[in-house]
């Protein structure tokens, strides 16, 4: 696979997880579950993702971060 198709592959898989913890979120939350055990899952799993999304997109950032800084 190429990086494109990973960093592609990533985001997709961030936005899914993002998803899932809200809606595993919002069950916790009116169900008045404590330890609701999927929720914190997918949140750990959204986190790994978002920083693995970071990483593979950090030359883009810095591009950008370097662009706007410099007028």
């Amino acid at each position: 696979m190429k990086r494109e198709d990973i960093s592609c592959t990533v985001s997709l898989l961030l936005l899914f997880s993002v998803a899932v913890t809200g809606l595993t979120g919002y069950i916790q939350s009116q169900l008045e579950l404590r330890k609701f055990v999927p929720h914190r899952y997918f949140a750990y799993t959204t986190l790994a993702l978002a920083a693995v999304h970071v990483y593979l997109n950090a030359p883009k950032l810095w591009r950008y971060v370097r662009r706007k800084f410099k007028r």
